[in-house]
């Protein structure tokens, strides 16, 4: 083997030092591959590696504690006299991961929002929120539904007001006219998302999905946007033919510059019949027990119909300290039962945030229930919330 002789300078003293002709002749080590940062959609992306593909981790870990007191257990709202007055704590973690893709045909997006959450009982679940792909202007997959505008300025960690609020399974297409001007069309599975609740055993298999549609405006000045939703009740027994649910709404929110950088308020008015889910998304999913789009006997499918209006607004007093309102009126009328209401929802919160990604939350919920007929009792309730939650 052949060497060569190596002089090596220490300390002003020379020295000498064979060396392999093999060790010369290998290669340097490759330079690493370095994540580079990806700026193009804003904060927080990153280039994968060996791929032109921007990837962005996201979630949060939350701690919620709280304590409700109602003055009646009947009726069926809010479970046994057991339940009357009760704490509970929950444990929830998010993940969220967001892949962009610039193609030449356009963006190619794929989102997976994953939660699991542990709450009193003890239960358990895990939740696929989202999982949708997008190209050009097509959304597939599950997101959140095309209907949905306005769900609440408070957290609404116990009673919700009046709104539609749910991720659902569905196919769409949004045009894109500029100037922050769209308009789309969603096909969406009513039974992935709670509006298709068939506890009382009305409805049949999904004969057909429900047609969501809107016109949204999104500027320096806020965002608004109008809507509606077809929606089929499709009823399990033979007494007679489906009919055509069918709700519409419209919702508007206003920046308010001159009282705060981030400072907004909200409203939303909603009308359904036989799709009362659009107007109030807790009726269809968790509501009442006494709430449900329609009701069937001889005569065939009799709708129930539903008017929802709620609105509110946050207010930041400083930027580590903000308020929000919450306020919600609601009728229901069911298709031939007289368990109709009329709901008040109101929830209003102070939150802290002490450094960036950390937040904390208090907040009161009350909820009134006044029902048209004798034979069912009024109800009212309150509830009291702590939400810790650090998002990344």
């Amino acid at each position: 083997m052949k060497y060569r002789t190596t002089t090596i300078v220490l300390g002003g003293c020379l020295l000498a030092a064979p060396a392999l002709a093999a060790d010369l002749a290998r290669k340097a080590p490759a330079a690493a591959n370095w994540v580079r940062v990806c700026d193009a959609y804003g904060a927080g992306y990153f280039y994968i590696p060996g791929s032109e593909t921007c990837l962005k981790i996201g979630g949060f870990a939350r701690a919620q504690y709280t304590a409700y007191s109602t003055d009646s257990s009947a009726g069926g709202l809010w479970g046994g006299h057991r339940n009357q007055h009760r704490i509970g704590t929950v444990a929830d973690g998010d993940l969220q991961i967001d892949a962009r893709t610039q193609t030449e045909f356009g963006l190619l997006r794929s989102f997976i929002e994953i939660e699991v959450v542990n709450g009193t009982g003890p239960a358990t679940s895990v939740t696929l929120d989202k999982a949708f792909v997008q190209f050009g202007g097509v959304t597939a997959g599950r997101a959140t539904s095309f209907f949905d505008f306005y769900t609440g300025s408070t957290l609404n960690v116990f009673w919700e007001g009046p709104v539609s609020d749910s991720n659902t399974n569905l196919f769409a297409y949004t045009f894109s006219f500029g100037n922050g001007l769209s308009a789309t069309f969603s096909l969406e599975d009513a039974s992935t998302n709670g509006r298709r609740d068939n506890t009382a055993g009305l409805y049949g298999g999904v004969h057909s999905p429900d047609l969501v549609a809107n016109l949204a405006v999104a500027q320096s000045w806020g965002k608004a946007q109008i809507m509606g939703a077809l929606h089929d009740d499709y009823a399990l027994t033979s007494a007679g033919p489906s009919r055509l649910g069918w709700a519409i709404g419209g919702g508007v929110e206003v920046n308010l510059p001159a009282l705060g950088a981030k400072d907004v308020v909200d409203l939303q008015v909603a009308y359904g019949r036989g799709a009362i889910g659009y107007v109030s998304q807790s009726w269809a999913s968790a509501g009442t027990g006494t709430t449900r789009d329609f009701d069937v006997d001889a005569a065939g499918v009799h709708q129930a119909s539903a008017w929802g209006i709620n609105g509110g607004g946050k207010h930041w007093w400083t930027p580590k300290v903000n308020t929000a309102l919450t306020a919600g009126w609601a009728r229901y009328a069911p298709g031939l039962s007289d368990a109709g209401f009329r709901q008040i929802d109101l929830a209003a919160n102070v939150g802290w945030v002490p450094v960036t990604g950390l937040t904390v939350t208090a907040e009161v919920e009350y909820r009134n229930v006044d029902f048209s007929s004798p034979a069912y009792k009024d109800q009212s309730g309150v509830i009291g919330a702590l939400r810790i939650e650090r998002s990344f």
